[in-house]
């Protein structure tokens, strides 16, 4: 019995007087397509096993001029194995992949080291974003650095910890040999790929910081108030190096066992550049003259520039300048 007043009340309805041809359809929760895309996002992994193949090398479509390369892991046939005054050499790449497309990097980097050279090659990754499969690799270690964002640091700290060869040529993953090193590119102790001038993006007080860390960083400190005391910043902390400069500086400074807890941003990171060069400029193992093999980075064509983001791209733009260089750089704007 219904009355005025509960007139308004919605009444349930009963399906069983509607015919079945027009009942409309009920869709169950879980089965909803809101439902089913919302959960989507709460069980998808946080690192994807990314299985880099030639799809991964295709440039953006901006870009595509330059053909795609097919995937080599064996050395060329003429590749050799690098030596110079009866020194042994290792490779190092410094990885770190925030996306699939990162792959083309350090593939990229370890081939061309491949196109020239027979010598053991040395991975290190940096916290990568995502996992990647690393392929039938010749002569090739990877490390997985337990000092995540350490970056530019890793490389010394694990050729002290490991002693691979005599000498490590640094690269990071976005570096690629362009062609064979000349002797003269191989003399000294220590030999910057590019260097940067002291005035360049300068924080004294974050580089006091780092040195204050260190033993005998009264010294550091003294060299650093000479007004006479120069110094060139290390681009990327990327060098060629001796093992017994790399122990020496640890061995008196400490260097790489106390910063490498230390550094974990990309301010930190450009710290080491700056006190990387400080440090071998103060003991006197390289000079203002040969401080690096390519000259000041910002002299690159380029430099600091993402428009160009393939390793065919950069090297058509430096035949064009008439720039030499061993090593091309690409910056993809990571």
């Amino acid at each position: 019995m219904s009355s005025w007043a509960n007139r308004n009340i919605p009444r349930r309805r009963d399906l069983s007087q509607i015919p079945e041809g027009l009942r409309p359809q009920i869709i169950p929760r879980f089965q909803q397509p809101q439902v089913i895309l919302s959960e989507s996002f709460q069980t998808k992994p946080v690192n994807e096993v990314v299985y880099p193949d030639e799809s991964s090398f295709e440039p953006e479509k901006e870009y595509r001029s330059y053909p795609v390369k097919k995937i080599e892991y064996q050395p060329a046939p003429s590749a050799v194995e690098l030596t110079h005054r009866n020194l042994s050499y290792v490779f190092v790449i410094l990885r770190h992949l925030r996306t699939a497309r990162d792959n083309d990097l350090w593939i990229s980097s370890y081939q061309s080291i491949r196109r020239f050279y027979t010598n053991p090659i040395i991975i290190i990754d940096d916290n990568s974003e995502v996992n990647t499969v690393n392929g039938k690799l010749v002569n090739t270690e990877v490390i997985y650095s337990e000092w995540n964002g350490a970056g530019e640091i890793l490389p010394y700290y694990y050729f002290l910890k490991s002693k691979w060869a005599d000498r490590m040529v640094f690269l990071h993953d976005s570096m690629f040999l362009h062609r064979p090193f000349r002797p003269s590119e191989l003399e000294g102790p220590v030999r910057f790929h590019w260097h940067f001038d002291s005035n360049e993006i300068r924080n004294d007080r974050k580089i006091a910081t780092y040195l204050s860390i260190l033993p005998q960083s009264e010294l550091l400190m003294a060299s650093m108030a000479d007004p006479e005391f120069t110094w060139k910043g290390c681009f990327g902390g990327a060098s060629i190096i001796d093992l017994t400069v790399v122990e020496q500086l640890e061995e008196k400074y400490e260097l790489f066992s106390k910063l490498v807890m230390s550094i974990r941003t990309r301010k930190d990171r450009e710290t080491f550049e700056r006190v990387l060069g400080i440090m071998i400029r103060h003991e006197g193992h390289i000079v203002e003259e040969t401080t690096s093999n390519f000259g000041n980075i910002s002299k690159y064509p380029g430099a600091f520039e993402s428009q160009i983001i393939t390793l065919e791209g950069a090297a058509h733009v430096l035949a064009q300048k008439g720039y030499d260089t061993a090593i091309i750089k690409v910056w993809r704007g990571r």
